[in-house]
This record gives C-alpha cells, sequence and structure tokens, in this order.
C-alpha cells in the first residue's frame, strides 16, 4: 500500500558524531575542540607527502584527513572517514629451558591492517543510493585498489595499494540520508621476482 502524503511534513534529524560513535566505537570531539584552529583555514591544505590534509567541503566547513578509494578510473571518497591502522610483526618465542622467558626471534612484518569508518552522505535529505551502489562495484573489484589518505601514506610505498577483505554497513539509527560503513583491507606491497 503507497504512503500518503499529508499536510504536515517531518523534519528528521541526526547526529554524525553519535552515528560514529555506534558505527565504529569512536567518540569524536565535541564543537568548541572540533574547530578550534581550523576556522581560518582557506582552500585545500596538504600534509608533507603531498597528499590532502584539510578539505573544504560543499558548504564550506572542514573537515580532517579525507580518504578516497579509486579503481577503474573511478573514485569513491568516504564521509566523515576515521582510519585505523595495525602493524604487526611476526615473531617466533622459543622458551628457555630451565630460565624464565624466551628467545625471540624477528621473522618480518604482516602486512598493514587498514580499517575505514565513516558514513556515506546523501545530498538533501536523499539516501545515498548511488554511493552504497559505488561501494558495492568497488568491493566486485577482484583485484588492489588504490587508497589515499595522509595517515596510510605515511607507510606506504608509492606502488602500493589495498585489497578489500570486508565492507559491512551496520545499523545507522534509521537516518534516511546518512549510511555508516566499516571498509577493512589489508596492504598490497609491489615485489620484483628475479629468477637466476
Amino acid at each position: 500500500m503507497p504512503w500518503h502524503k499529508t499536510e504536515k511534513q517531518t523534519k528528521t534529524t541526526f547526529n554524525v558524531k553519535h552515528l560514529l560513535e555506534n558505527a565504529g566505537g569512536y567518540k569524536g570531539l565535541d564543537f568548541p575542540m572540533a574547530l578550534a584552529g581550523y576556522a581560518n583555514q582557506k582552500g585545500t591544505e596538504l600534509a608533507g607527502n603531498g597528499t590532502v590534509l584539510r578539505k573544504q567541503d560543499l558548504i564550506g566547513g572542514y573537515y580532517f584527513m579525507p580518504v578516497t578509494f579509486s579503481a577503474n578510473g573511478k573514485s569513491y571518497e568516504i564521509d566523515c572517514a576515521m582510519v585505523r591502522l595495525r602493524l604487526t610483526k611476526n615473531v617466533v618465542q622459543t622458551p628457555l629451558s630451565g630460565q624464565g622467558g624466551t628467545v625471540k626471534e624477528l621473522v618480518g612484518t604482516q602486512d598493514l591492517a587498514v580499517s575505514v569508518t565513516g558514513c556515506l552522505m546523501g545530498e538533501r535529505g536523499q539516501w545515498p543510493e548511488d554511493k552504497v551502489n559505488g561501494l558495492r562495484r568497488l568491493f566486485a573489484v577482484n583485484d588492489s585498489v588504490s587508497l589515499k589518505c595522509a595517515l596510510t601514506d605515511c607507510f606506504f610505498d608509492a606502488d602500493d595499494k589495498v585489497v578489500i577483505t570486508h565492507i559491512d554497513f551496520p545499523q545507522g539509527g534509521q537516518v534516511e540520508d546518512v549510511v555508516p560503513v566499516n571498509i577493512e583491507c589489508v596492504q598490497d606491497n609491489v615485489f620484483e621476482l628475479n629468477i637466476n
């Protein structure tokens, strides 16, 4: 049965900070501290490695450390993104006979694990269907994809990419124009194989 329009229109409000707390477990700064030092910024600011650090949105506000995935000539920016990195070493521990402790042998490092938590935001109160479909197409790419972010670029070499392992759309509190998303990926290094 179709919904009938009523004379009285309702206004939907949401708080992106609370959505990100629920989706990613991260509590952002409150209003005065969140904007401290950024009120007088003009234009896009770059980090020392040349990656965009602060970017101005369409309504004039600034946001920190934009995250963009790209594959097959298309880019997918995650709104309000938070990035978490996990670096792990492979260490073989051998117990000592008759003594406490272990001998540690460093074998190497595992691939860098990257977790991106953010929201897909629609324009003018519209559900962001095009952005959800864009992430579906990005996940369907069975190859490594590019990731541009000031934090990950500190750890990646120029040719490094990521392989997306999981995309999760947690419950977002039934807000029409915001869809929370978690993206898990691992670093994909470029190796050169020399056969003698």
